[in-house]
């Protein structure tokens, strides 16, 4: 394989670059986006349950405990409970419309490498046969090992190109499909609390000191 890379060429550099940021992001995302950590099964049932008892400081309480993207949305519409189911459906369209794009952060990181990868493979084919003619120009097309040089760095650099870039068109829209499903749940217990919220029989008293938002 180091053989192989070697007579790539140059253009096997940032190849090999860009194949090393892809995996990075992907394994980070892959991590961050992992339904436990965003949206976890046992606070979001938690925190349906006591909203729906009346019981929103408590709720609050928990969401601030886990601290995760899903607790961060809830917790900001629950902190205006006590001004109605306006206020709160305004607060967590807020909250959601922030933290949507940090669930898809880097992501487009893999998408660009996904990308340019198989242009810099192109890159080295075109440099590779830059290199087979100017040999046949200086040499004539009898000197088949000469040759062999810009033919072999032509078609590694394609094939480099292309072994990156399949894998992270893969991993992207795997990522992209699961952070979208991610949101996607989010927004469902958003609604189940804004139904909460609109119910009249459900405790109004302030979830928390009354915070200094403008009208």
């Amino acid at each position: 394989m180091l053989s192989l890379f070697r007579q790539g060429g140059p253009i096997m550099w940032p190849i090999l670059l860009l194949s090393i940021v892809a995996a990075a992001v992907a394994l980070e995302r892959a991590w961050a986006l992992t339904r436990a950590r965003v949206v976890p099964r046992g606070t979001v049932s938690q925190v349906l349950r006591l909203v729906a008892d009346g019981r929103v400081r408590e709720a609050i309480e928990v969401c601030r405990h886990d601290g995760g993207p899903f607790a961060r949305v809830v917790m900001e519409g629950l902190e205006w409970w006590d001004q109605g189911p306006e206020a709160v459906r305004e607060a967590l369209e807020d909250a959601g419309r922030r933290e949507a794009p940090r669930l898809m952060r880097f992501l487009g990181v893999v998408g660009t490498v996904a990308s340019v990868s198989p242009l810099l493979g192109l890159l080295g084919t075109v440099t590779g046969m830059i290199k087979v003619f100017q040999t046949i120009s200086l040499t004539g097309p009898g000197q088949g090992e000469a040759l062999s040089a810009g033919i072999a760095e032509a078609l590694l650099t394609t094939a480099f190109g292309l072994g990156v870039a399949i894998p992270s068109l893969i991993v992207h829209n795997i990522l992209v499909s699961r952070a979208e499903r991610l949101v996607l749940e989010i927004e469902e217990a958003c609604h189940a609390i804004l139904r909460h919220a609109g119910e009249p029989d459900v405790a109004r008293e302030p979830a928390v000191a009354e915070p200094g938002r403008g009208a």
